[in-house]
């Protein structure tokens, strides 16, 4: 069983080194989109996740609640992981 935690850990690594500038600080709570994340944020981090975790988010998980924050992604990537 993978924990929210580990997900979050890289998740946070990759938007910060992939995604979103220096300057900008991201957290696990940060609102991902108010910061600045778009459709072409999402399909790298799509890309990151099916690399990462071997699957693809299907586009029925991609909500607005699942975008909300790392943590919240971290999550819908967990339950979605622990469903397998």
């Amino acid at each position: 069983m993978i924990e929210v935690q580990e997900i979050e850990a890289r998740l946070l690594g990759f938007l910060k080194r992939e995604v979103f500038a220096a300057e900008v600080v991201v957290t696990p709570g940060t609102d991902l989109v108010a910061s600045g994340f778009d459709s072409l944020s999402l399909m790298r981090l799509l890309l990151f996740i099916e690399n990462n975790y071997g699957f693809w988010i299907p586009e029925s998980e991609i909500t607005g609640d699942a975008l909300q924050s790392v943590r919240a992604l971290a999550t819908t990537i967990a339950r979605l992981l622990n469903a397998r």
